[in-house]
C-alpha cells in the first residue's frame, strides 16, 4: 500500500465556487417544471396582452371551450384560479360579451358559464398561437414519446393531489 501524501494547507482550502460553476437545479424536477412553465409562458403572456387578455382570462376561455355550461367550481379546479380572481374576470368578460352566466334550472345556487360566439372566436384565434407553442415544445418527439410525456405529467399531477 502506497503511503499517503500530506496535503499542504493551501491545497486543503478550496476556492469559492463562482455562480457559473453552481448547478441550475438540473437534478431537481420541480425546478425543471417551473423553468419550463416560465419559458412557455414568457412570450405567450405578451401575445395574450396584445389581445387584451391575461393568463387568467386565457385559462377561463380554454376551460369554457371544453363544453357548454361549466360551473364556477369546475372553472376554479381546471383553470387553477382563485374564486375572487375568477369572479372579477368573469364580470369583465361578461361585460365584453365573451361569456354569459346562467343560473342552473334545477339548482339556482349553481351558476353555469358559457362562451358566447365572440368568446369562442377569441379562444380559437388565441388557440392557434398556443398550439404553435406546443408544436415547438414537442418538436423532434415521436408520437409514442409525446403520449408518454403526457402520461408522465398527468401521473405527476395526480401524485401531488394525494
Amino acid at each position: 500500500m502506497a503511503p499517503r501524501k500530506k496535503k499542504s494547507p493551501a491545497s486543503s482550502v478550496s476556492a469559492p465556487l463562482k455562480s457559473a460553476d453552481l448547478p441550475l437545479f438540473d437534478d431537481f424536477l420541480p425546478h425543471l417544471v417551473a423553468r419550463l412553465a416560465y419559458q412557455l409562458n414568457g412570450d405567450l403572456i405578451e401575445k395574450l396582452r396584445r389581445e387584451g387578455i391575461n393568463v387568467t382570462r386565457w385559462r377561463i376561455l380554454a376551460v369554457l371551450s371544453m363544453g357548454d355550461g361549466i360551473t364556477i367550481k369546475e372553472i376554479i379546479d381546471r383553470a387553477m384560479v382563485q374564486q375572487s380572481a375568477l369572479s372579477r374576470a368573469l364580470m369583465r368578460m361578461e361585460k365584453e360579451n365573451f361569456v354569459r352566466r346562467v343560473l342552473r334550472q334545477d339548482d339556482a345556487r349553481c351558476v353555469e358559464v358559457y362562451l358566447t360566439d365572440k368568446g369562442r372566436a377569441l379562444f380559437n384565434s388565441l388557440n392557434v398561437v398556443v398550439r404553435r407553442r406546443e408544436q415547438q415544445l414537442l418538436a423532434g418527439f415521436s408520437p409514442a414519446q409525446i403520449a408518454g410525456a403526457f402520461n408522465l405529467i398527468r401521473r405527476l399531477s395526480r401524485n401531488m393531489t394525494r
